[in-house]
C-alpha cells in the first residue's frame, strides 16, 4: 500500500498511436475536436487540459524498417534500445532475449527493487489462464518477471481492473456478462485503483488492432472513445501528488491509408510534477528516456519526502 504522501504515476500505454497529419481523409484523430488526442505533425495544437505537454518520441530507434510492437515496448518499458541490440525490429511478442532483458530491467523491477508498490491495472479473462498461450506480451512478461500479480475477471467485475477494451465491449461480444462501461466510468476506476500504488500501468492496444484492419470509421469510434477516457482521468486525478504518463510504442492508426505501422513519431503526453524530470522544449525524446525519467521521479521524491520528515 503507497503512503498517502508519496508521489504516484499513473501510466497509460496505447499501442499504435503516431503523431499524423491533419488530414480526415487519412487520419481519425482529425475527424473530430479531441480535447487530448488532438495531436498533428505541423500544426498549432489545442493546449491539453490541465496544462499538459505533448513530447514527440522518436520509435525508430536508429535502426532501419518499421518499428514494431516487441521491440518498441521492450525499449519503453526499460529503457534499452531493444531494435539496436537485435539490429531488427521485432514483431508481436518479445523473445528469449527481450525477455531476459524485460527480467533484469524492466520498469516494475527497478521500482519493486527501491520498495515501491507497482501494479498492471489490465485484467485477463479466464482463457489466458485456462489456455495460456505460447507467446506472451512484454507488459505480461514484465508482470511475471517482476512478480506483479495478474488481474481476472474478478478484479474487473469488483472495480479493481479494466478490461484492454475498458467499456467491456469486446467481452460482452464475446458473450461474457459484464457491465458495459462509459469511458468516464473507467476512468473513475482506474483513478481510484491508482490511490494504493506508486506506478499504475493502464495498456489499451484497440488503437492497434483498428490501425491494422483498416476501417476509418471504426478506429475514429475507437480514439472519440479513447480520447474521452484519458480527459475524465486528466480531470479526476490530483496532479498535485498524482502525475499521468500516456505513451505509445510506434505509430499505426493515424495514417490509415496504409496497414502498416509508421515511422511517424509517437506523442509522450505528461501531466504533474513528472514534467520537471523531462526537457522542456519541445525536442524529440527517444522511447528509451521513458522509463529511468519515472523511475527517477518516484525515487529522488520519496527520498526527497522522507528527508523532508526526518528534519521536521
Amino acid at each position: 500500500m503507497r503512503p498517502e504522501e508519496d508521489p504516484s504515476v499513473v501510466m497509460v500505454f496505447v499501442d499504435g498511436l503516431g503523431i499524423g497529419r491533419r488530414d480526415p481523409a487519412m487520419n481519425p484523430l482529425a475527424r473530430f475536436e479531441g480535447k487530448v488526442l488532438a495531436l498533428f505533425q505541423d500544426d498549432a495544437s489545442p493546449p491539453l487540459p490541465r496544462q499538459g505537454r505533448c513530447l514527440p518520441t522518436d520509435a525508430c530507434l536508429g535502426v532501419a524498417g518499421l518499428p514494431q510492437s516487441a521491440t518498441g515496448q521492450a525499449t519503453l518499458f526499460t529503457g534499452e534500445n531493444a531494435a539496436g541490440r537485435l539490429g531488427i525490429h521485432l514483431p508481436g511478442f518479445p523473445n528469449r532475449t527481450l525477455r531476459e532483458m524485460i527480467s533484469c530491467r524492466s520498469l516494475f523491477r527497478r521500482l519493486r527493487e527501491h520498495g515501491l508498490e507497482v501494479t498492471f491495472a489490465n485484467t485477463y479473462a479466464p482463457t489466458f489462464f485456462e489456455r495460456r498461450p505460447r507467446w506472451v506480451s512484454v507488459t505480461t512478461v514484465m508482470c511475471e518477471t517482476a512478480e506483479v500479480p495478474l488481474r481476472r475477471m474478478e478484479d474487473l467485475t469488483t472495480d479493481r481492473g479494466l478490461y484492454f477494451d475498458f467499456t467491456n465491449g469486446v467481452l460482452r461480444r464475446r458473450g461474457w456478462s459484464v457491465a458495459r462501461r462509459t469511458p468516464e466510468e473507467a476512468a473513475a476506476v482506474l483513478g481510484a485503483l491508482s490511490r494504493d500504488f506508486h506506478l499504475t500501468l493502464y495498456e489499451y492496444f484497440l488503437t492497434d488492432l483498428v490501425g491494422h484492419r483498416g476501417d476509418i470509421e471504426e478506429a475514429t469510434e475507437v480514439v472519440r472513445l479513447l480520447d474521452r477516457f484519458l480527459d475524465a482521468l486528466v480531470r479526476r486525478l490530483d496532479l498535485r501528488s498524482t502525475s499521468l504518463v500516456v505513451c505509445s510504442d510506434h505509430g499505426n492508426l493515424e495514417d490509415k491509408t496504409v496497414r502498416t505501422h509508421t515511422r511517424n513519431p509517437v506523442p509522450t503526453l505528461l501531466w504533474g510534477e513528472i514534467q520537471d524530470c523531462f526537457p522542456e522544449t519541445n525536442d524529440t525524446l527517444s522511447l528509451t528516456e521513458i522509463t529511468p525519467r519515472i523511475v527517477r521521479y518516484l525515487t529522488e521524491e520519496r527520498r526527497r519526502d522522507r528527508l523532508r520528515e526526518e528534519s521536521a
